[in-house]
């Protein structure tokens, strides 16, 4: 697979000025993901588990902790992302139509993480376009009340839980700016997506590799 550095070696000038940054930017952030992807887990590997701080229907703080392997009684669809990252937010709704299509025979989760375009951080045009201004999140209650917009906001139903302020999740996965995972009710990688994934094709890929783990019935 190419890593990232490669793939926008290929991104136009034109598409670099509209990110609102330089391509000298783009290449060392893009050095520091590819290392964080060289740690995550692959492919046939055992997913690690985690836990994290459950969202609850009404988008409050819920105390309660959810873990990977309370999941693991079915196969599960998991997925990282944050509201300021526009690709993430333009893709809610098709993640939203999987989820609906699998949620009996699949365990979703969507782990809320670090904002990719904080108006402290890195600022894009298209955020401002939909009068989004977020600032970084400095406390877990900042973080859930930002991660409330995808669902108030977009209609997005699958479950979410919010990642530590030390970022361990998105660590641990590589989780940045998102990423979908398949893992099967053995705990064992499926699927990974690339890194972003940028194109609605990954978002299919990830959908028919959720449905490979599902039997032909649609039991999983």
């Amino acid at each position: 697979m190419a890593t990232m550095r490669g793939g926008m070696d290929s991104v136009s000038d034109e598409m670099v000025e509209a990110m609102n940054v330089t391509r000298e930017f783009l290449n060392n952030r893009n050095v520091e993901k590819d290392k964080l992807d060289s740690t995550a887990s692959k492919v046939g590997d055992q997913a690690p588990d985690f836990t994290a701080e459950r969202l609850s229907q009404d988008d409050t703080r819920t105390g309660e902790n959810v873990a990977l392997s309370d999941l693991l009684d079915k196969p599960v669809g998991l997925l990282f992302g944050s509201y300021t990252c526009p690709i993430f937010r333009d893709q809610l709704r098709r993640y939203e139509e999987i989820h609906q299509a699998f949620k009996d025979q699949i365990n979703f989760l969507c782990i809320y993480i670090l904002e990719a375009h904080p108006e402290d951080g890195w600022r894009v045009p298209h955020n401002w376009d939909k009068d989004i201004r977020i600032p970084t999140p400095q406390s877990m209650d900042e973080r859930a009340k930002v991660a409330s917009l995808c669902r108030g906001k977009e209609g997005f139903t699958i479950p979410m839980a919010l990642d530590t302020m030390e970022n361990k999740l998105l660590t641990l996965y590589a989780g940045t700016p998102e990423r979908l995972y398949a893992i099967n009710a053995d705990g064992i990688v499926t699927h990974k997506s690339s890194v972003g994934p940028f194109d609605m094709d990954d978002v299919d890929a990830w959908e028919r590799a959720l449905s490979e783990l599902v039997g032909p019935s649609g039991d999983s």
